[in-house]
């Protein structure tokens, strides 16, 4: 609300609210008798007869899918990791693998009609793990707010004994004989209510026989039903309760179902309802405690007063009819979850006084070295029955990792200009970091060799770009980009996979904020974020990443800052070219879209129509040499190479049959090297710009003629108004770059 709508009178805005409030109240059919119950199954019968794992899967498909299509696979990713009930706030990033695996796990629990494994999330230490599990319960709280999300358990009500029957052991005045229920009394008339800690399901009142005939009426005789419902019974406290009211009531069931009241609950992990984790600990996550001793119970029918209840407590109890996280589950002695063998397989956990039956979802997380020392212990064996493991690695893809950094300089944390590139360069580190000598062995001979010398920067970018190496033979490179699928899942069953080892998020972050403090820097720079990281790659006692031992150039984190810091300033310098206006990248791409098209003239031998005329003419031969002299194209060549272009088109096409022809995407490297040598063409031009630009940014505007003067304004505001440059960036990054570029001649 906001403030323009609020009353100028306080009381007038308080009975706005309460009115609001009591509509809400009832529109979401919080409390419920338990026929009024009955008709809400039966008008959604489907939402209504779910267990723990068909309601998280519910959630999943909720919040919709979309395919993401990448170099190294298509997957399916699940929206609500996008966490657009929260406007995206703390969102998954990557990981739709895990979300995969995830999905599938609860689709075999709703096929099987019961939870029957705990989801054993393992990788290293920040992953995203936690936060993969922080989306679904924060997924669920939002699902359980709307109709469809809707979940009812059930309390116990006895009204004031002035008013009762006198048929359970009071008497008096008999004002409640013709009441259906009493779910809707007012609090003044009530002097008892036993809650369900469990949150036992309503229709658990039911008999089963008939419990399973209403729900195949309302569903259809061949509609999935979980266990819960079908076998399932009341937990032990109701039972006593349900049992010594039909005796009291001589067999009426409807006498007692007025004592029921269904009450709505939703999932809250504020509150510990239906979400909770677990942190590590050395005791059983459950206990029991007798209540017949509370001062609130002490008016209960004297029926009653003779029973011996206990209420059980805890953190199994909390999480029941939904999901319960065991964070970090393997630092815990193996002593301390033991009893997750007989509740994983059988749902029950046994306790002094009784045995709970329990309709969660179990999940949890542990760290890669401590599963690999768990693989060890005897009693591995025995969990492994009850356990499906999910591999949650770091991320491998640099334009995934670099929304991560992304994010955190959006965010309030980084107070000063940022750079463009500052988060693609600590994305691309980190990646580097992370990733696997390609083994040849495992892929066909013709790709032998080339991954031999695969670099990290060029697998890298294969993962995040689909770019092959430069100067690879067609068929070579088509070759590799269609093997990177499996180039990507080569190591995933290995102990030593891809993604284990590597910088994680955690202190990429950390060197991140880490450059944004440093007082002298008025701007927040890759280069600024290179030296906090190198600054990190002396730390060689504190991340195990820096002591790997080195394959070729992976597992060298201090010589990929080089690569990285030589790739960002070729990034700069180009875009520091585009800026002077000497190349003109738009330019250059049509004009090699008018060279392929008199090409597939020429190669077809065929007359094309002049735009301009209107009349047929030959391919224009001056053209074409034109741009094949400046791709070094030898006369004997030409149409070889000619034909060449127009079989690049072809495998392009039959590779993508259903896209857009794009040139610039099919002939990325020779656009790119038609750039370059437009650059040496206009090299002298350039390198006096570039020394007007540093002498404007070293000694300033007043050693400049006003037209280099000019020139050098131009150049630094084009690079804010084409790149994104503030112009206290532009002169940290550029004057770097030139005195860089000086400093090697």
């Amino acid at each position: 609300m906001s403030s323009s709508d609020a009353p100028a009178d306080p009381a007038s805005f308080l009975d706005r609210i309460a009115a609001h409030t009591r509509e809400r109240f009832v529109n979401e059919k919080t409390l419920l008798s338990f026929a009024e119950y009955l008709d809400v199954v039966a008008q959604r019968p489907t939402e209504q007869s779910r267990d723990a794992a068909m309601y998280l899967r519910d959630v999943f498909l909720h919040f919709g899918t979309e395919t993401v299509q990448r170099p190294y696979g298509r997957f399916t990713r699940y929206t609500l990791f996008d966490c657009p009930f929260d406007d995206g706030r703390d969102r998954l990033i990557g990981h739709e693998a895990v979300q995969e695996a995830v999905f599938g796990l609860l689709t075999d629990f709703v096929k099987d009609g019961r939870v029957s494994k705990l989801i054993l999330l393992h990788g290293p230490n920040g992953s995203a793990k936690s936060s993969f599990i922080s989306c679904i319960m924060r997924a669920m709280e939002a699902y359980s707010a709307l109709p469809e999300g809707a979940q009812y358990t059930f309390n116990w009500v006895f009204p004031a004994g002035k008013l009762q029957s006198g048929n359970i052991g009071f008497g008096g005045q008999r004002a409640l004989r013709n009441l259906d229920s009493y779910a809707h009394l007012p609090e003044s008339d009530v002097d008892a209510r036993i809650r369900t800690e469990t949150r036992d399901h309503p229709l658990l009142l039911l008999p089963r026989a008939e419990r399973v005939a209403f729900l195949r009426a309302q569903l259809g005789p061949d509609a999935p039903l979980p266990r819960i419902l079908t076998q399932g019974e009341l937990s032990p406290k109701s039972r006593l309760v349900f049992d010594a009211l039909l005796k009291a009531y001589q067999g009426d069931l409807g006498e007692v179902l007025k004592h029921v009241q269904v009450e709505r609950f939703f999932i809250s992990r504020r509150y510990r309802q239906a979400a909770v984790t677990v942190d590590p600990q050395l005791r059983v996550d459950a206990g029991v405690r007798q209540v017949t001793a509370d001062r609130s119970l002490a008016s209960l029918p004297p029926s009653l007063q003779n029973l011996t209840l206990y209420e059980p407590m805890g953190d199994l109890v909390d999480a029941n009819r939904g999901l319960l996280e065991y964070n970090d589950l393997l630092k815990r002695p193996i002593e301390a979850f033991k009893y997750l063998l007989s509740t994983c397989e059988n749902g029950t956990v046994r306790l002094d006084t009784m045995t709970l039956y329990l309709d969660s979802v179990f999940i949890g997380s542990c760290n890669a070295g401590h599963l690999t020392a768990f693989k060890e212990a005897p009693d591995f064996a025995s969990f492994k029955a009850r356990i499906e493991l999910v591999q949650v690695p770091y991320l491998v893809d640099a334009r995934q990792e670099q929304r991560i950094y992304t994010d955190l300089i959006a965010g309030p944390a980084i107070d000063k200009p940022v750079a463009p590139h500052t988060a693609e360069v600590a994305g691309l580190w980190a990646v580097i970091t992370r990733l696997e000598r390609p083994n040849p062995e495992a892929f066909d001979e013709a790709l032998a060799k080339t991954l031999e010398g695969l670099s990290p920067l060029e697998k890298a970018r294969l993962f995040a770009e689909g770019v092959v190496p430069e100067g690879l033979a067609r068929d070579v490179g088509n070759a590799l980009l269609s093997a990177a699928p499996d180039l990507y899942q080569e190591r995933r069953d290995h102990e030593h996979y891809e993604g284990r080892f590597g910088a994680s998020p955690r202190e990429i972050r950390a060197a991140v904020l880490a450059a944004a403090r440093t007082p002298e820097a008025r701007c927040l720079t890759p280069m600024a974020v290179i030296d906090a990281l190198r600054d990190l790659c002396r730390q060689t006692s504190v991340y195990q990443f820096l002591r790997l031992k080195p394959e070729g150039d992976y597992h060298q984190p201090l010589a990929a800052l080089d690569v990285v810091q030589a790739w960002y300033m070729d990034l700069v310098e180009e875009e520091l070219h585009q800026a002077m206006g000497l190349v003109d990248r738009v330019a250059t791409a049509e004009l090699f879209a008018r060279y392929v098209d008199h090409v597939m003239h020429y190669v077809r031998k065929e007359k094309r129509r002049n735009a301009v005329t209107g009349r047929s003419e030959d391919p224009d031969e001056r053209l074409m040499r034109d741009v094949e002299g400046r791709l070094n194209v030898r006369d004997a060549e030409r149409d070889d190479y000619r034909a060449g272009v127009m079989h690049r088109i072809a495998a392009w096409r039959m590779d993508n049959p259903d896209a857009d022809l794009s040139l610039p995407t099919i002939f990325h490297d020779r656009i790119s090297r038609l750039n370059d040598a437009f650059y040496d063409e206009k090299r002298k031009q350039s390198d006096r710009i570039k020394r007007d630009l540093l002498t404007l940014l070293v000694d300033g505007e007043g050693r400049l003629e006003p037209d280099a003067k000019a020139r050098a304004e131009a150049t630094l505001a084009n690079l804010e108004r084409d790149f994104g440059y503030s112009r206290l960036c532009a002169i940290e990054v550029v004057g770097h770059l030139l005195k860089a570029r000086s400093a090697q001649g």
